[in-house]
């Protein structure tokens, strides 16, 4: 069973969304920048009532890699992340997949690398911080990656991220967006951001039995897929 009808959950659904035994979270909070209490109380009620229910076998939810960071500002987002995630692994049949940046068709228009397109097509300046990092994933990927995890439950932690093996440098993520879009963007360097160290030994295990290639070369291929050609496709 699916809750949700953003881009993770339709990416679960094939695999999921007729089974009954397994409940896979995907709605609720998706905006980073989010701080009214009453957003965060709704997925609380809703995450409540998925682990009332006696019927599942297991819960999945997906929190945020930026959660394990230390170096993260902690916004009003993630403690509300990590209140869920601390919710969720105290019933023995919850598990957290921690998610970064996540790309696909579709999606929020709001989100880095759409953000990124838009500004470097349109010329619009932007800042860039130079110290910062993100780490940017595939949701096709993530769909393998947590099913296989779902599949093989006891080969894994309960808490863990699906994210590439290396955080990418913010200025090289714009360097490799311009390349992609064949465009220069008109942007403001400036020293500020922190790295953004994301545990990957699991997810690489899982990645290498489910046949996922991570790591060298995974940024530029990623964004080629998604917004290669100038077909205008969005992604989140």
């Amino acid at each position: 069973m699916i809750i949700g009808r953003g881009l993770v959950a339709t990416a679960f659904a094939q695999d999921w969304l007729h089974d009954q035994t397994t409940v896979l979270v995907a709605a609720g909070v998706s905006n980073s920048a989010e701080s009214d209490p009453a957003a965060f109380l709704r997925e609380e009620a809703l995450l409540d009532d998925v682990l009332a229910s006696p019927a599942a076998r297991l819960i999945a939810y997906f929190g945020s890699c930026a959660v394990g960071n230390s170096a993260e500002r902690q916004t009003p987002y993630l403690q509300h992340k990590a209140r869920m995630e601390v919710k969720v692994l105290a019933d023995p049949r919850g598990r957290v997949f921690r998610l970064p940046q996540v790309v696909g068709e579709g999606g929020n228009p709001h989100t880095l690398t759409n953000f990124l397109r838009t500004r470097i097509e349109s010329g619009e300046p932007f800042d860039v911080w130079a110290r910062a990092e993100r780490n940017l994933i595939d949701i096709q990927d993530v769909a393998t990656l947590g099913t296989h995890v779902l599949r093989h439950a006891t080969d894994f932690p309960r808490l863990m991220s699906l994210a590439d093996i290396h955080s990418t440098n913010m200025l090289d993520i714009v360097h490799a967006m311009e390349r992609v879009l064949e465009r220069q963007g008109t942007y403001r360097i400036l020293d500020q951001g922190v790295s953004f160290p994301i545990d990957t030994e699991d997810c690489e295990r899982a990645a290498k039995a489910s046949g996922v290639r991570l790591g060298d070369g995974y940024l530029n291929a990623l964004l080629q897929k998604y917004y290669g050609g100038h077909t205008g496709k969005a992604a989140s």
